[in-house]
């Protein structure tokens, strides 16, 4: 009878350990999925505000591109004018506007020409920002990856 007891003793020991063991895995687990969605929903966000960033970039470069548009064309309506309303010979008038419109060309191709550069240095900022931010998921699933290893043993 003795022996009885002692088995039972220990079969219920065995039973809560087992269901100690239950408990901790369910929560283990849980805690992971909490902790993925969660990281699930940062990556989002980043995205979205990347998104949000180079839209606005892009609109930003448009706008800037339309306004440096209309006021070369206004600056060479109003050398125009001005050509005229001094009333200078056609030779004259041709020469001092085709050496406006090579002036306005020149220009244009610089500004084309730092626009390019700036469109270049922040599409290189994005990557960089793109492959740390990868970096930064590919260290954190490590250490996920890390801790439940470490907690499974």
């Amino acid at each position: 009878q003795l022996q009885e007891e002692q088995q039972k003793e220990e079969q219920q020991k065995q039973t809560r350990r087992e269901l100690r063991e239950e408990q901790k895995r369910k929560l283990r687990e849980e805690k992971e999925k909490m902790e993925l969605a969660a990281f699930q929903e940062e990556e989002e966000q980043r995205r979205f505000n990347e998104e949000a960033r180079q839209q606005s970039k892009e609109k930003r470069r448009d706008e800037l591109k339309r306004r440096r548009e209309q006021q070369e064309q206004e600056e060479l309506e109003s050398f125009q004018k001005e050509q005229e309303q001094l009333q200078l010979s056609t030779e004259e008038k041709q020469r001092r506007i085709a050496s406006r419109r090579d002036e306005l060309r020149r220009k244009k191709e610089q500004q084309e020409q730092q626009e390019q550069e700036e469109y270049f240095r922040e599409q290189q900022q994005l990557e960089q920002e793109r492959e740390r931010r990868r970096e930064l998921k590919r260290q954190r699933l490590a250490e996920i990856a890390t801790e439940r290893a470490r907690k499974e043993e």
